[in-house]
């Protein structure tokens, strides 16, 4: 029963593609000083957290090293928008329906 909670609550939120997703994320640190030199993040699907199906999977940063508040920041940024966006999956992209 727990499940079917877990997935009813996933279904209510509204679905964003990857790039979609990154874009907001990104405009969110770049409303920090400190992320000054991001250059970009990747979102990726993942199956192992129950309420939410994607996550952050790598930060770019221009010179190599994302300094840790920027970390945090990027951290933060993903788990409010988790609450109110799914991943698209990619598959879903390519259906003609």
């Amino acid at each position: 029963m727990g499940d079917s909670i877990i997935r009813k609550d996933l279904m209510a939120k509204r679905l964003k593609t990857a790039p979609e997703l990154e874009r907001l994320i990104l405009l969110e640190m770049r409303r920090h000083a400190v992320c000054a030199g991001v250059a970009a993040v990747t979102v990726r699907e993942t199956s192992d957290r129950a309420e939410t199906n994607w996550a952050v999977a790598h930060i770019n940063a221009l010179g190599g090293a994302v300094p840790a508040p920027c970390q945090s920041i990027c951290t933060a940024a993903a788990a409010k928008l988790q609450q109110e966006y799914e991943l698209l999956p990619e598959f879903e992209l390519d259906m003609d329906f």
